[in-house]
């Protein structure tokens, strides 16, 4: 299986457009359609409400690093952008979380938040300006995308075309309300991987690349239970990246790590379902505890 590509029981790519269902089209802008869409989510919730997910997250950062442009206005080196890349990603979790599996009142809170260009977890810091910079914004969350429904899939298994119709309609509810600008989150699957393919064959890494990934690998500002799972992370990172970027971040794929990666995944396929629920939604429901503190809604 190719590296970060399509992933279901069809080819997405061999695919045209299918007409949408009322349900699926394109969010309404006012705030008691998107706040009656959210309560509408079937396949979504089934996604996200499994931590394994978060396998592919080491791959999602590394794919937006390689981002033209991702350093503009960073007034570090690697270090500093690591730091950037990974308290975007953990809001925008903390975000989708809370959209996905929070209260009415919740997710109305996080709207209206969002709307007014308040953003909680996030503060003022250089890491706000990605959400200033549409292609960018985009790009991240392309990222969130393709790499969540690839190690859901790996673990359930392919889902079929029109399930995979909805989630994709789902998600893309879900990007209108953490404010990508309308328009630009691709309309269909097939159109998403069509910039996806153009995307990837543009990314670039710098010349400290290799100091990136150390410094990623190395980061403490991930939660301990994610700092827990490291080795499995490490070898997903390497494995799931285009051949093209693991090399120009200088990751090898290596006979170890392929022979671990094969063995973590099916012990996964193999274990992980059986696991108590409460566990394997432990890190959806961590992101989730986060964020409510700051939204202070009773």
């Amino acid at each position: 299986m190719s590296s970060i590509s399509p992933v279901s029981t069809v080819d997405e790519k061999q695919f045209g457009a299918l007409p949408v269902t009322n349900a699926e089209a394109a969010p309404s802008h006012s705030d008691s359609g998107r706040l009656h869409a959210l309560e509408q989510l079937e396949i979504i919730p089934k996604m996200l409400q499994e931590g394994i997910i978060f396998a592919g997250a080491g791959a999602a950062l590394l794919l937006q690093a390689a981002l033209p442009g991702i350093r503009d206005g960073t007034t570090g080196g690697p270090k500093e952008l690591a730091t950037e890349l990974i308290e975007v990603m953990q809001c925008h979790i903390s975000y989708i979380s809370c959209l996905v599996f929070g209260t009415r009142a919740e997710r109305k809170t996080l709207l209206d938040l969002l709307q007014s260009g308040e953003r909680p977890l996030l503060g003022d810091g250089h890491s706000a300006r990605f959400t200033a910079h549409p292609p960018q914004q985009l790009w991240m969350a392309a990222t969130l995308y393709v790499t969540t429904t690839d190690v859901y899939q790996r673990v359930y298994g392919r889902v079929d075309y029109a399930t995979a119709q909805r989630a994709y309609s789902e998600f893309t509810l879900l990007m209108y309300c953490l404010g990508v600008p309308s328009g630009t989150w691709p309309a269909s699957r097939e159109e998403f991987w069509s910039y996806w393919d153009d995307q990837v064959s543009q990314l670039t890494v710098s010349s400290d690349a290799a100091e990136f990934a150390k410094d990623l690998r190395e980061s403490t500002e991930m939660p301990r239970w994610v700092q827990s799972m490291k080795p499995f992370l490490r070898v997903a990172m390497i494995e799931m990246l285009p051949p093209q970027l693991r090399d120009a971040y200088g990751l090898r794929s290596t006979v170890s790590t392929r022979t671990l990666y094969r063995t973590y995944m099916g012990l996964s396929v193999a274990v992980y379902p059986a696991m108590p629920r409460k566990w394997r939604a432990y890190p959806y429901r961590f992101y989730q505890d986060r964020l409510k503190k700051q939204l202070n809604v009773i």
